[in-house]
């Protein structure tokens, strides 16, 4: 502990201070107050130790450090006797390396991950040192004792984030396109599926015109042609019909315009939308012999 913190818990062992520390654990305002404005100095000089993390303020830390004081305070007992600043650094501290995770890494890491890290760093630096090169990811995971595939998360975690508005330059020095030229969106449909969809949406109405009235209606409410979709069995109420029929006609119009788009068009104005069923052609039969015919051939041999 550094002499202003011994000072300032050798302040508070006093009655008068074990005192405060009662009143603010009460949420009394004056109390919690005095108490923050006596750890500023040292909240302040944790806080100067994080001044190089690119993305954070001073006062941003400080804040932090309050919260973490305020959280000490709550789980403090003075019962222990242990100095009020050697348990509550540690929240102040806590607080502040969480912060600094949240502002200067694209992902949160835990309080493991943070120190698994430092780990990491180390072990990179005492490598470098020792070798005179840097350490590949199996050379590395030896070193730190961190297995590979947690390694390669904890690398990736602590790559700085991009803005996708940010310039790129050039091998040749000049002025760069945008991090959104150069980075391809998986959702986003190239120029010819693009224009597919466009010419078959301009297809469909040509299609319908080739199925009778009961088919166009099933496929315009099925696929929310002209409205919400319908579902089988509501359409079957309103046809009066069941939901098995409403899919078989749904399914002779999808066959007569799959035809249609093979260039092979049926007649569906006039078609109807069951298919008809082959008769059956029975062949004449050969005469079975009767029983009396057959024990009359059998005697007769």
């Amino acid at each position: 502990m550094d002499p202003q913190g011994a000072e300032l818990s050798r302040g508070l062992r006093a009655p008068n201070a074990a005192a405060l520390l009662i009143a603010a654990r009460r949420n009394r305002p004056s109390a919690r107050a005095r108490l923050i404005e006596s750890f500023m100095p040292l909240i302040a000089r944790v806080a100067r130790m994080y001044r190089h993390v690119p993305g954070v303020g001073h006062t941003e830390l400080v804040q932090e450090g309050v919260v973490g004081l305020l959280r000490a305070l709550e789980r403090y007992d003075p019962e222990l006797r242990t100095p009020f600043w050697a348990y509550a650094s540690w929240w102040v501290r806590e607080a502040m390396q969480q912060l600094v995770s949240e502002l200067s890494r694209p992902m949160v890491l835990s309080d493991r991950a943070l120190r698994q890290l430092a780990r990491v760093r180390a072990a990179r630096r005492s490598f470098a040192c020792a070798h005179g090169h840097e350490p590949s990811s199996l050379e590395l995971a030896e070193a730190s004792g961190v297995p590979v595939a947690q390694l390669q998360s904890l690398v990736a975690a602590e790559r700085c984030a991009r803005t996708l508005e940010q310039d790129v330059t050039n091998r040749h020095g000049g002025d760069g396109a945008l991090v959104s030229d150069l980075v391809a969106d998986p959702r986003a449909e190239d120029a010819y599926d693009e224009l597919a969809t466009r010419l078959a949406a301009a297809d469909v109405p040509n299609l319908l015109d080739r199925l009778n009235e009961r088919q166009r209606s099933v496929i315009e409410a099925r696929y929310g042609l002209v409205g919400r979709e319908w579902s089988l069995r509501e359409l079957g109420e309103t046809m009066g019909v069941s939901a098995e029929r409403v899919r078989q006609i749904e399914e002779a119009a999808l066959r007569a315009m799959r035809a249609a788009c093979d260039g092979n068009p049926p007649d569906c104005s006039s078609a109807r939308t069951r298919p008809t069923r082959s008769r059956r052609v029975d062949t004449p039969r050969k005469p079975y012999p009767s029983a009396r015919r057959r024990s009359s051939y059998i005697a007769s041999r």
